[in-house]
């Protein structure tokens, strides 16, 4: 009995563990390299930061903070499972929320929506290395098309994990 109990135990706990691991290359503080980087239509912030924490239950903290091009600073966040799932983002001037999903060990993507209404969408591709983090953002915010690729560097040490 006990041995069965176990590898149910295994069972359930493993795929989980698994997931945990194999997507810690996302984790971390990532800041925007502005040279490399392109906003259409601009401006380019001063300053942004993408900060990604695994929580102990899966989830995923994602918070953004920064300065904008008219010097005021900005703060972002929410928690994601990465399953797909719409959740709240906090921190914008509309009422937003994002659909993140995994799209492989190291890549994931998102929907947007503000107001309820499909935004952008985007779809981040992680250096093999684990350093360099490319986000390419499309589609409509404000009545105007915006076409992103931003570029941030992993800062050294950060994969975090709560």
């Amino acid at each position: 009995m006990r041995a069965v109990s176990m590898v149910l135990l295994a069972l359930v706990l493993g795929p989980i563990a698994a997931s945990a691991q194999t997507h810690q290359d996302a984790m971390g503080v990532w800041v925007l390299n502005l040279q490399r980087s392109k906003f259409d239509p601009g401006p380019l912030p001063k300053r942004q930061t993408s900060t990604f924490t695994l929580m102990p239950d899966g989830a995923v903290k994602v918070e953004v903070d920064g300065i904008n091009a008219q010097g005021s600073s900005f703060h972002s966040e929410m928690l994601s499972r990465f399953d797909g799932r719409q959740a709240p983002r906090t921190g914008s001037a509309q009422s937003t929320s994002r659909a993140y999903r995994w799209l492989d060990d190291r890549n994931f993507a998102f929907d947007e929506l503000v107001n309820g209404q499909r935004s952008v969408t985007g779809r981040t591709s992680t250096s093999a290395d684990g350093t360099v983090r490319t986000l390419r953002v499309d589609g409509m915010r404000n009545g105007k098309p915006l076409h992103n690729i931003e570029v941030y560097e992993r800062q050294p040490g950060t994969a975090t994990t709560r």
